[in-house]
């Protein structure tokens, strides 16, 4: 078989395992304590009547909201990129094994041609002037 086209895929896998391992090992347990930690909601101020401490806890509050979805979605953003790698480089090789394959059909397919075109070469020759065609 002959080589085809041969994609270096080591870097997809490489990448996607890394994002794979970086948010499961690392973001989601940080992510997972942060989220208990803030989980009962804004503790501050809960005594203050001041306006000023009520209007902060609830800008905070919603900074909670928005980062806590941020980062949802970070998540699920890296976990599809990993994905989308691993399935890039799956492909990949799978293609430089179809491309080997069809590079082998072509020179087999050539070769064939082109022994078909000698013979037709020779016989032609033969047909013209007999006893003095010959193979190259």
């Amino acid at each position: 078989m002959s080589d085809g086209i041969r994609v270096d895929t080591d870097g997809l896998n490489k990448f996607s395992t890394r994002v794979q391992d970086d948010t499961s090992r690392t973001l989601e347990p940080g992510y997972s304590d942060a989220r208990v930690s803030l989980g009962t909601g804004v503790r501050f101020g809960v005594n203050n009547a001041s306006g000023s401490v009520h209007a902060a806890k609830a800008r905070y509050a919603a900074s909670v909201e928005v980062s806590t979805a941020n980062v949802e979605e970070y998540l699920a953003a890296a976990r599809v990129l990993a994905d989308a790698a691993a399935k890039v480089a799956a492909a990949l090789d799978a293609s430089d094994s179809r491309s080997a394959e069809r590079t082998d059909w072509i020179t087999g397919a050539l070769a064939a041609a082109a022994s078909e075109a000698q013979e037709r070469r020779l016989a032609a020759e033969q047909r013209v002037a007999p006893g003095t065609a010959r193979a190259i």
